[in-house]
């Protein structure tokens, strides 16, 4: 028992180094005959190392007095210590590929994660700009005929800015909060147009609390406005409407007008945002659709009851 204790002893001893040894060698993917050549030499020294100096230091104290070279014996017990050792080796180099593999995928996750949600705050981002050239826009072009309504509209519009910049950090709010928003929204529009423009909520009780991703009515409102006004002297009618439907929230924006009256000034960054985010956020779990009905165009998001777990 002595012996053997000291023999694997000798074996962690040695292993360890080849462990320290193993790890230094050149990438197993870039030069991989080099790393199997180093490997396997590197187990075949520690082998070759390993049972000498077991029986070095075990000769001394062999009450038989056997010789430290008996070939008979040697060779053999050699032969299996060095097969011992390329064999740890093997199995030491699987585990540490699986190992690696394991933090290259973790890493490689990691950076999708990164990647998606600086892809979520840049479409984000896009639509506040978007937003406030259009309003500046309508600003712009009331201060001329009407500076009254102008300086009304200017309060609007920095009403909705401190609505939009204190809720600028949270990815989801309460479907109330978002609907407060784009009536503030529709009343700088309202400032400008006057009677043509006439607008509409129906809002669900039940629904009223419900989270839903912060400034994702906005692109759909706004694109109403962009393109309901396309016939001039028209009134443009917008009706906001929300509901539930079992376990799915449905949100629509109707606008009066048709698809084919669409304007091509605009650049399309609303329709294309909202179709991205609810896309990233919950996958096939949500539908984005704009239909067209006589006389109405309906921009209708179809969400998850329950937010998804990854939150912006």
């Amino acid at each position: 028992m002595p012996f053997r204790i000291v023999r694997v002893a000798l074996g962690l001893i040695i292993s360890s180094g080849l462990a320290v040894g193993l790890q230094r060698l050149p990438s197993l993917r870039t030069h991989p005959r080099r790393f199997v050549g180093l490997a396997f030499l590197g187990a075949t020294l520690a082998g070759a190392l390993w049972y000498p100096s077991y029986r070095v230091m075990s000769h001394p104290w062999r009450p038989d007095g056997s010789g430290l070279l008996e070939l008979s014996c040697f060779v053999p017990c050699l032969l299996e210590h060095i097969w011992l050792m390329l064999t740890w080796s093997v199995l030491f180099l699987a585990a540490t590929e699986l190992r690696l593999a394991s933090a290259r995928e973790q890493d490689k996750l990691r950076a999708e994660h990164m990647a998606s949600e600086a892809r979520y705050q840049m479409l984000v981002y896009q639509v506040n700009p978007h937003f406030l050239f259009n309003a500046l826009n309508s600003i712009r072009a009331l201060a001329a005929e009407d500076v009254m309504r102008a300086r009304e509209m200017i309060t609007q519009l920095s009403a909705f800015l401190r609505h939009t910049l204190a809720n600028r950090s949270i990815g989801f709010v309460a479907l109330s909060r978002e609907v407060e928003s784009v009536a503030a929204y529709l009343a700088i529009e309202k400032v400008r147009h006057e009677e043509l423009l006439q607008v509409g909520f129906d809002i669900a009780d039940d629904v009223r609390d419900l989270p839903i991703p912060g400034f994702l009515l906005h692109p759909l409102v706004e694109n109403a406005i962009t393109h309901g006004f396309s016939v001039p002297d028209q009134v443009l009618h917008i009706f906001v409407r929300a509901r539930r439907d079992g376990d799915r929230l449905i949100m629509e924006i109707t606008n009066s007008g048709t698809l084919t009256s669409t304007r091509e000034d605009g650049t399309g960054i609303g329709l294309r945002n909202v179709q991205e985010r609810i896309d990233h956020l919950f996958g096939s779990r949500a539908e984005f659709r704009l239909i067209e009905m006589p006389g109405t165009v309906v921009a209708r998001v179809t969400l998850p009851l329950t937010p998804p777990e990854k939150q912006p």
